[in-house]
């Protein structure tokens, strides 16, 4: 980024916004790209692994008959599990992660013509909001951006990450279920599958049925292993407003537990578990209140003066106009 000066900043600009004068934006779906397109196979891996335990832990245990009635209390949770997985990958897939909106672009612009300073993304060109970076597999400047996401083909970023973080959690979940009742089930369940295919029904012939149960099972643990630890990373950023890409350089945008989680879930505790958008997170992505940090009053860091300019009122904008037409 760039910043672009024309003269000292006020002080003024360096108050800490208020969020409740900036809500979040409707849901929009994030438009697609070349670039998203050549992702765009890795999420068939997804629906693999998913089709994969579908058939070792639905069809599979379903045929084998016994103790039915547990049989169906599980298959019915895994499908609910299944539920909110599918409705959270979907979510981040398609929702916009955000990006400064065209009246943001205005706004800034009138505030550098009247002799305030601002930065400027190189890449994109358009004005650079705090806690923003350019995704260069999208080609966007993207709000509170975290990471690009193969598994999902999006950014990461403030609208969808709500969405990301009850992924992961709903994929750890519903693998741990998987495996803790499949496992109890295995010495009965084998030789089941393994007789599938003898006796010339469908599915793979012979042992691959087996093979196909133990591989299930073994991409379930793997996967276990891996995705608990990077959720437990994502949920202690989430608690503490961090990002992937920013890391804790920036502390001041802590501004406790509670609040943080706001800027990610959304306000109300009821809808942080659903992986639907509701009222959206709290905030817009572009102005971030703040704490204070070694004595410093707080401030938004990185300087911008988007905080004061989404706060003037009209006569304060007119003024700044005839400024810049002069």
């Amino acid at each position: 980024f760039a910043l672009q000066r024309v003269a000292p900043m006020s002080t003024q600009l360096r108050c800490a916004p208020d969020e409740d004068q900036h809500p979040s934006e409707p849901c929009a779906c994030a438009p697609p790209s070349a670039s998203r397109c050549s992702s765009a196979p890795v999420p068939l891996l997804v629906l693999g692994i998913i089709a994969l335990n579908y058939v070792s832990f639905v069809i599979w245990t379903l045929e084998k008959g016994s103790h039915h009635a547990l049989t169906v209390v599980l298959v019915v949770v895994f499908h609910l599990l299944l539920s909110l997985l599918l409705s959270a990958w979907c979510y981040t897939s398609c929702t916009d992660p955000g990006v400064p909106t065209e009246r943001w672009q205005r706004q800034m612009a009138t505030a550098v013509a009247g002799g305030q300073e601002a930065r400027l993304c190189r890449k994109s060109g358009l004005y650079k909001p705090p806690r923003s970076h350019f995704c260069s597999v999208t080609k966007r400047l993207t709000l509170n951006m975290d990471h690009f996401c193969p598994w999902v083909v999006n950014t990461v970023g403030f609208y969808n990450r709500k969405f990301f973080i009850l992924f992961l959690l709903y994929t750890c979940v519903t693998l741990a279920f998987v495996l803790l009742s499949l496992a109890p089930q295995l010495p009965s369940l084998f030789p089941h599958v393994v007789d599938l295919g003898k006796e010339g029904h469908y599915w793979l012939p012979g042992i691959w049925n087996g093979v196909l149960l133990i591989a299930a099972m073994v991409i379930d643990s793997l996967l276990l292993l891996v995705l608990v630890p990077f959720f437990v990373v994502h949920c202690r950023m989430a608690v503490k407003n961090q990002t992937t890409i920013d890391g804790d350089r920036f502390p001041q945008y802590d501004i406790g537990t509670h609040r943080n989680l706001q800027q990610v879930f959304g306000r109300s505790r009821f809808v942080w578990w659903l992986p639907m958008y509701c009222a959206g997170p709290h905030g817009d992505g572009v102005h971030w209140p703040t704490r204070e940090v070694d004595g410093k009053s707080p401030s938004v860091t990185p300087p911008t003066p988007s905080a004061a300019v989404m706060r003037e009122n009209s006569s304060e904008k007119d003024q700044l106009q005839s400024r810049a037409t002069a």
